[in-house]
């Protein structure tokens, strides 16, 4: 059986008798495997500590260890009494550790926040460094699960940053919501023997485990997938520069070390060499800290892969780059500005922006002012019209507006007398097209086959990289499938930017052929 169906068949059984568990069962798996812990948020009564308690069961002989910390903990009671033999007949301070979290491979510490300062000290090295200083000596411990639950977060200022940063994955966990499951929960007969649901030819042994270790470590993470992990980092700066102080969302870079290992993991339990985008899903319970930040870390993930997730397959913005400056390349060996003097009407506005032409009389000796808008206007419609220019010079004021009468008798053109105007010279631009040598045409041609064969070799391995990973998407073994309607979302938008550009190269093409004379 290869390694993802018995996973599944391993999933399968440890989620028997629980219900809408499987992610918290999924994702608490995933993290033992990848060698990481989870925090579970949630209020008392919903199977947290029974779905910590399952994972045991998915290694041969595994030993566990479940604690509820209180105020009043002491150490003796999670890493055990002090010897006194030890003490006594070699003066040396040493735990009996065995039977305790040290000598534990499966950890469960209900509500962790509430663990007194020396506990959590003690817990600051095991989780980040895996090892455990006991007396004068200092062993690694061999704890593949630490899973913690709390029905509230760390309060701030009270020295628990440090040890929630340990927790890679945060999962908040809730009662049962669908009606059916939920009367079949409490109907369900006697007491399930938890070690039985099992099978123990399919637990995970000390040698497979080691093994997987190296393994994963091996696992590829392909250029558009770290690109992929950048995106979402300058997202989350972006999103923290207009952010409040109290409100940042920050993730270390050990952290992101950690989630890339996640990521190696999912993948290799998926029976994959390396990771995909789908697998990337996984960053949205890793990134965010407070409660009213599940949904924002959700809707920020998911947008960073539909429009980015296959981006870095492709180079749009050097194949951008190279057609703006071949543009550029081609309007200066096919164009020739001339500059030209023309005489324009001269523009003069009032105290509030308005602007007018001044138009004089047919002698000279007095003018009107006219909206430059109602002139325009009355040329556009094409509609003859002649000032009053006795009238309007009796009742002038500074930028008064002239009133126009219409005469379907009169043509702007020669009655209108635009010579009445008060004009300016000006200077202005002609464009004037040149036909491109036959020499210029070729190197052309040369520079847009290069750029329309990247695009055709970059479009294949877009389609490649979609029918290697859409086998992958519909039974991942941690994520539901509708994310992967997203995954495709932003396969397909990458795809349409590159036929765009392939549309614009062709374009270009186009504009310096129609120039040559035939």
């Amino acid at each position: 059986m290869d390694i993802k169906k018995r996973i599944a068949y391993l999933l399968k059984q440890l989620n028997d008798g629980l219900f809408e568990k499987e992610k918290v069962v999924g994702l608490a798996f995933l993290s033992a495997i990848a060698g990481e812990s989870i925090f579970l948020l949630g209020p008392p009564g919903v199977a947290k500590s029974m779905a910590a308690r399952r994972l045991k069961y998915a290694f041969k002989d595994a030993k566990s260890f479940e604690y509820l910390m209180g105020k009043f903990s002491t150490p003796d009671e999670v890493f055990g009494p002090v010897s006194i033999s030890k003490l006594k007949d070699e003066d040396k301070y040493e735990r009996l550790t065995e039977n305790y979290l040290p000598g534990a491979n499966i950890v469960f510490l209900d509500e962790i926040w509430k663990s007194s300062p020396p506990i959590q000290n003690s817990l600051l090295t095991v989780l980040n460094e895996k090892i455990y200083r006991n007396g004068d000596q200092v062993f690694k411990v061999n704890i593949r699960g630490l899973i913690s639950a709390s029905n509230e977060l760390p309060l701030k200022g009270e020295g628990l940053e440090a040890i929630y940063d340990r927790f890679l994955i945060r999962l908040m966990v809730g009662g049962i919501e669908d009606e059916d499951l939920f009367n079949r929960m409490i109907t369900m007969k006697g007491k399930m023997d938890e070690d039985s649901l099992i099978d123990k030819k399919m637990r995970i042994t000390d040698e497979e485990y080691e093994r997987w270790e190296d393994e994963i470590d091996e696992v590829e993470v392909p250029n558009h997938i770290l690109g992929l992990i950048h995106h979402v980092r300058k997202i989350l700066a972006q999103r923290n520069v207009t952010a409040d102080e109290s409100r940042q969302i920050y993730v270390s870079d050990r952290r992101w070390r950690k989630i890339t290992r996640l990521l190696r993991s999912s993948a290799y339990l998926n029976g994959r060499k390396k990771v995909i985008v789908m697998d990337c899903f996984l960053i949205q319970d890793c990134i965010w800290d407070r409660e009213d930040e599940i949904k924002e870390s959700y809707d920020l993930v998911l947008g960073c892969i539909a429009s980015f997730g296959y981006r870095k397959l492709v180079n749009l913005s050097m194949l951008t780059e190279e057609l703006d400056t071949l543009k550029e390349e081609i309007r200066s060996e096919t164009q020739e500005v001339l500059i030209e003097q023309v005489e324009v009407k001269k523009v003069t506005k009032d105290d509030k922006g308005q602007e007018y032409y001044k138009l004089m009389d047919f002698w000279g000796e007095s003018a009107v002012f006219i909206r430059t808008s109602d002139f325009e206007k009355v040329k556009k419609e094409e509609k003859a019209f002649i000032p009053i220019f006795e009238e309007a010079a009796r009742s002038f004021r500074p930028f008064q507006t002239a009133e126009i009468e219409f005469k379907t008798d009169l043509q702007i053109e020669n009655k209108g007398k635009e010579s009445s105007f008060d004009t300016e010279q000006t200077e202005v631009e002609k464009v004037i097209s040149k036909e491109p040598s036959q020499a210029m045409i070729r190197i052309w041609d040369t520079q847009i086959k290069l750029l329309l064969d990247t695009c055709e070799k970059q479009l294949e391995a877009l389609e490649k990289q979609k029918q290697e990973d859409e086998v992958h998407m519909d039974d991942h073994l941690f994520l539901s499938e509708e994310y992967s309607q997203h995954v495709f979302q932003g396969l397909d938008q990458t795809m349409h930017d590159l036929l765009d550009m392939k549309l614009e190269i062709e374009k270009t093409r186009h504009a310096y052929e129609s120039m040559v004379k035939d």
